[in-house]
């Protein structure tokens, strides 16, 4: 099911207020709100009082799909979101966006979470950015760093002439990435391969027995196959494809792992040197990273 940039603003607005008091009796005021917005809203508002669990492709995973990981125990970098072991590690930034005409080549939909019209957009890479504002772009840059000036309210540029409009989205890895990921990443994982994904327990009706454990993050594990995860990446935005994103996934075979930051701009692929050099040398954005490099 598609919903309006509104409808999709109101649900992620709503599931963030609930999720905050999961396990707790929501405030008078705020369960007397929701049940409002329940009869004013319909079939379209039962998700304000419960998230659903994950989609029907996901199985339950066994504890033997955790076991043996090497994980930083105070890992606060890159460490302390993929685990150790890999030959290489890469860090793929979310792109920032430039508001466009909607005949503009390229342009996609683009929802920034603080406008009710509907508005068109293009990706811009970080080293575009960079280059724009005089800086120098490398696996240590930060988006506060080569962005320029950013305007008094959200995550504006301050000036239409700035070369991007909108800043890196997180908790998001974009639809184009996937389907260039995907392509690398079944050079060593088929579609029937059995894979594992995890959401973090946050805020998440994902609850199972099997939980992936990083250094203060915690994530709820349920296996599927490698192309229903895949096809679910690759469908355009939606409050669905967000509700659900996996934020860890990797082949049973642990020949890869892919982290898609909850808190972040970015996501790590860990691998091998074939692997990551394959993603280097492709159209998406990314630099190779040190497992000790801070996280973005």
């Amino acid at each position: 099911m598609r919903f309006t940039r509104k409808e999709r603003r109101r649900r992620r607005t709503a599931h963030f207020a609930v999720s905050q008091f999961q396990g707790n009796r929501i405030p008078f005021g705020l369960g007397m709100r929701l049940l409002y917005e329940r009869w004013r809203h319909g079939r379209h508002a039962p998700f304000m009082m419960h998230e659903p669990g994950p989609p029907s492709f996901y199985k339950p995973a066994k504890p033997s799909d955790v076991e043996g990981f090497e994980i930083h125990p105070v890992g606060r970098g890159v460490d302390g979101v993929v685990p150790l072991g890999y030959q290489s590690y890469v860090w793929l930034p979310n792109p920032a966006w430039k508001w466009v005409e909607p005949n503009h080549d390229g342009a996609i939909e683009f929802d920034s979470n603080d406008q009710e019209a509907t508005l068109m957009a293009i990706p811009v890479k970080w080293s575009e950015v960079a280059a724009a504002n005089g800086q120098r772009m490398d696996r240590k840059s930060r988006w506060h760093e080569i962005c320029g000036t950013f305007a008094g309210h959200g995550q504006r540029a301050q000036s239409p002439t700035q070369n991007w409009t909108w800043a890196p989205q997180e908790q998001n890895i974009e639809q184009s990435a996937v389907v260039v990921l995907a392509d690398l990443l079944s050079r060593w994982t088929s579609p029937n391969d059995r894979c594992l994904c995890g959401k973090w327990e946050g805020g998440s009706d994902w609850d199972s027995k099997v939980h992936l454990s990083f250094p203060g993050w915690s994530y709820y594990i349920w296996s599927c196959r490698f192309e229903e995860v895949i096809t679910w990446l690759k469908q355009p935005d939606s409050y669905e494809r967000s509700s659900h994103m996996p934020h860890v996934i990797w082949p049973e075979d642990r020949s890869w792992f892919l982290a898609i930051l909850y808190s972040g701009i970015s996501s790590y692929v860990a691998g091998p040197r074939d692997l990551i050099d394959s993603i280097l040398k492709s159209e998406v954005e990314a630099y190779e990273v040190e497992p000790s490099d801070q996280a973005h």
